[in-house]
């Protein structure tokens, strides 16, 4: 039942967004119910419990906050104030947004593995900037969600510890596959780096002409104090990853539970919001109409947000009840294959367990029988296990469940069904290739003896 609830889910989802032209939200909860129906004389209490996950589900909360965030920012006038200071630096580039969108998101993804929260933490800042520079509102959601995955395509991330633990990576050391990874991932980012160039000269992206571009000294004038967004995503960051998170969480100073309890894509939204209102409080307070206007305009954004990403998240829950990992595992274990077949199934079947589950859950699901696959294949466990954070990579991008795509649509104020094709076309697929070619050896990744 739990292969049969993902087929459906997608089946129905699609089918009501095209063919009955209904909205995302609604399709998704039709998709949602279809699914439930699954479960026979347990479909009441497979539902409410999947929906009582959904509402206690941090990314719930995440979703609305960005569209508040969103709002906030705008009105007051402290995203126009710093991408003109970013202007001043990057501008003189076509398509000098997306290239720092893109790096930030490698960045990010060095430090912490959530892609819900790569995609918040930048597309935060250059969604706005892109779309002031040129891109469609779809153009820039897409980019932000597919990069959302460099959070577990390079290391370290829980997903790549998970699978170290299973008695099938024992060939395998955490030093060897960290740096094998680090390999992958530089060859992700810099498939993303040529998406980002073709691009630009696609859709017509123009550099700023110099005759628009407000110098540094006298951007920075303007607006000095609004660069002071960026500590609402540097504060969480530096409380939940790295030395200081270490320090903190030592039971003498806060302890490790209170640590873990900070949450990036939670209190990025709300620090950013309360930054954007202390640094704007002044145009607040000159032009308070336009304040309460763009509140009013935008408050629809709240309902479709919230509802789509409440049903994706309850409909995950129901098809990891009905053990679609499960399933899907055993479906591998009973194949035969040579190795470029294996290495194909192998990053497909990851691909399809990532779309409903996280990347960790994915792991824990089909990680042991998968690197047994692809080590009994003849490939190296290192990069074996290599190849499926590649492909698990995608459960950001992966259409129609991934939070980051409707994390970065709010931001956009983009339509995610419009976003479903580029995200396959552009970051799913290409992510499968990109693990068969490093799973054959035609892309070399360095593993340490």
């Amino acid at each position: 039942m739990g292969i049969v609830a993902l087929v459906v889910f997608i089946a129905v989802t699609v089918l009501m967004n095209t063919a009955f032209r209904r909205d995302i939200s609604e399709s998704l909860v039709v998709a949602l119910l279809c699914i439930a129906l699954l479960g026979g004389t347990d479909a009441p209490g497979l539902l409410w419990e999947s929906l009582k996950g959904a509402s206690q589900s941090e990314v719930t909360f995440a979703g609305m906050a960005f569209v508040f965030m969103g709002i906030i920012v705008q009105a007051t006038g402290l995203i126009d104030r710093l991408i003109t200071i970013l202007n001043s630096i990057f501008g003189r580039v076509r398509g000098g947004p997306a290239y720092v969108s893109t790096i930030g998101s490698a960045i990010i993804g060095l430090m912490a593995g959530s892609t819900a929260g790569n995609s918040a933490t930048v597309g935060s800042v250059t969604i706005p900037w892109m779309k002031k520079s040129g891109w469609t509102s779809e153009r820039a959601a897409t980019l932000v969600a597919g990069n959302s995955g460099l959070g577990v395509a390079l290391p370290p991330n829980s997903t790549m510890f998970i699978i170290l633990a299973l008695p099938a990576a024992a060939g395998a050391s955490a030093s060897s596959v960290y740096v094998a990874l680090a390999c992958g991932g530089a060859y992700a980012v810099l498939y993303r780096l040529v998406v980002v160039f073709w691009w630009t000269r696609k859709d017509g992206i123009k550099a700023t002409q110099p005759e628009n571009l407000v110098s540094f000294p006298t951007a920075f004038k303007r607006g000095w104090s609004s660069p002071s967004i960026f500590m609402g995503i540097i504060i969480p960051v530096i409380l939940t990853v790295g030395p200081l998170a270490g320090y903190l969480g030592k039971e003498a100073v806060v302890g490790e539970d209170a640590v873990d309890a900070i949450s990036i894509i939670v209190w990025v939204p709300i620090l950013i919001t309360l930054i954007a209102l202390i640094e704007g409080a002044n145009r607040i307070r000159q032009n308070n109409t336009h304040f309460v206007t763009q509140l009013k305009r935008d408050m629809p954004q709240f309902a479709t947000v919230g509802i789509s990403l409440f049903a994706a998240l309850a409909a995950a829950n129901i098809m990891e009840e009905l053990g679609v990992g499960d399933q899907l595992s055993g479906l591998l274990d009973s194949m035969n294959l040579p190795k470029w077949v294996m290495l194909l199934a192998v990053g497909v079947l990851a691909v399809l367990v990532a779309t409903p589950l996280s990347s960790t859950a994915t792991a824990a699901a089909v990680g042991a029988p998968a690197v047994a696959a692809l080590t009994a294949v003849g490939i190296d466990p290192t990069v074996a296990i290599v190849v499926i954070l590649l492909c698990t990579s995608t459960e950001g991008a992966s259409p129609p469940v991934g939070a980051p795509i409707y994390l970065s649509a709010a931001m956009a104020e983009a339509e995610p069904p419009k976003m479903f094709v580029p995200l396959i076309l552009f970051f799913v697929l290409p992510m499968i290739l990109l693990a068969w070619l490093i799973g054959m050896g035609f892309l070399p990744v360095y593993v340490p003896a």
